[in-house]
């Protein structure tokens, strides 16, 4: 009984992390306070997220000191409320940052590899059927008709937050094994790309052509020509995420595209980013209070480029504005290590859930040159880079100790493995 209320509540709790349904319920706060309705659904979330880590604590504390980079980086964020222009707001936001990247090390050890991806099939197969619901039945909520005149948004705030979550539900299901069948795989995959079409993202939708291509790398490093392989897969992630960051930044292709590169350019807005973090480069303006609107030092950038972000519109940039070049470092050499590990998993063992692990870790760092996933309270992309984490040091050696038989890895009917207990 517990056990079932347990998936409960990581499904729920997963649900929310993605930012989905509850922003048509949660209104609006100020800059630096959180709605009523947000923090109703939040407090009691945490509380239970506590609530199960305690009966499980040994195997968490067990997760948690093999995350050194992960915790310092996190610890970071904390103490910046010391130096950030906002101290209360800034103490608030990096606790809500310490109880994700808790549930994601909770998730990450309560859960085997197979057990989270099934248990996310189920999340974004509600929003799924929830998006499809919202924009055919209620399209005045469903359907953008402001700023993108005709883009779904389903049950998200905005287009782009459909856009990703439907390009991570699209490589979930690609990976995941539904006990209902192959055939729930092929539709929730189909699905998600359908509405990643319909939100007309353009960040979703090179990311996901990206990550196809990793896909192949990843096939290509398993083969037995092993010369300079590593070298390869990493130089391929890199170019990716350049000619990315280039794509996205060019006036040309955005008007290829039909936007408007003087609102939605980035190159302007990350020279304007750079004069900022030259003010303060080693530990940044605090975790989460830069951008404040008018208020405080953001008000400068307003003024200077005549649109109001709501970010640096990339992860890394906005990783340095708040906790400096020292946070970034920390966070590098965290995500090189985890690479590391995930790719001699993917080289010496077969099966689907290595490929997962790389993926992933390609997938977050891919969106982190357009939106920002990196060190995100209630993100769904954190706590999976957390329980990623957890899984590379706990899980992965025991799941895939016996060598699978030879089979394309992604989506085949074979009878999962158990989960951990």
């Amino acid at each position: 009984m517990l056990r079932s209320l347990e998936k409960i509540f990581v499904v729920l709790m997963l649900l929310y992390t993605t930012g989905a349904i509850l922003p048509f319920f949660a209104g609006r706060g100020s800059a630096t306070q959180a709605s009523t309705f947000e923090l109703a659904v939040q407090v009691p979330l945490y509380c239970l997220t506590f609530f199960f880590i305690m009966l499980h604590w040994r195997s968490f504390l067990d997760a948690a000191v093999t995350m050194k980079w992960i915790l310092a980086l996190t610890a970071l964020a904390v103490a910046s409320s010391v130096w950030s222009q906002v101290p209360a707001f800034t103490l608030r936001r990096s606790t809500i940052l310490v109880a994700t990247t808790a549930f994601g090390i909770y998730f990450g050890t309560r859960f085997d590899v197979n057990g989270q991806l099934r248990l996310l099939s189920r999340v974004f197969a509600i929003a799924i059927c929830a998006s499809l619901f919202a924009a055919i039945f209620f399209p005045r909520y469903g359907i953008d008709a402001t700023l993108h005149h005709g883009d779904w948004q389903g049950v998200f705030a905005q287009k782009n937050g459909l856009g990703r979550a439907m390009a991570l539900s699209a490589v979930v299901f690609f990976f995941a094994r539904p006990r209902a069948g192959r055939w729930m795989s092929w539709l929730g995959v189909i699905s998600s790309l359908i509405l990643l079409y319909l939100s007309k993202s353009v960040t979703a939708a090179l990311v996901m052509l990206l990550v196809i291509g990793m896909l192949l790398v990843f096939r290509l490093f398993r083969t037995r020509f092993t010369f300079a392989l590593p070298i390869f897969t990493l130089g391929t992630l890199v170019l990716s995420l350049v000619l990315l960051t280039g794509v996205l930044a060019s006036p040309e292709f955005l008007r290829f595209i039909n936007r408007d590169p003087g609102l939605t350019g980035r190159t302007s807005l990350w020279n304007a980013v750079g004069s900022a973090i030259a003010q303060r480069p080693w530990f940044g303006w605090g975790f989460e209070s830069f951008w404040l609107g008018m208020q405080g030092a953001s008000g400068t950038l307003v003024q200077q480029l005549h649109w109001a972000p709501p970010n640096s519109h990339n992860g890394f940039l906005d990783l340095v504005l708040e906790v400096g070049i020292i946070g970034l470092c920390l966070f590098v050499v965290g995500y090189v290590f985890l690479c590391g590990r995930a790719l001699v998993f993917l080289k010496r063992y077969p099966g689907h859930i290595p490929v997962w692990l790389c993926t992933y870790l390609f997938f977050m760092l891919a969106y982190n040159s357009s939106e920002r996933t990196i060190l995100e309270q209630n993100s769904i992309f954190w706590v999976l880079y957390i329980s990623t984490a957890a899984s590379l040091y706990l899980h992965v050696p025991y799941t895939v100790m016996v060598p699978e038989p030879a089979e394309p890895y992604g989506l085949h009917a074979a009878e999962p493995a158990p989960e951990a207990v």
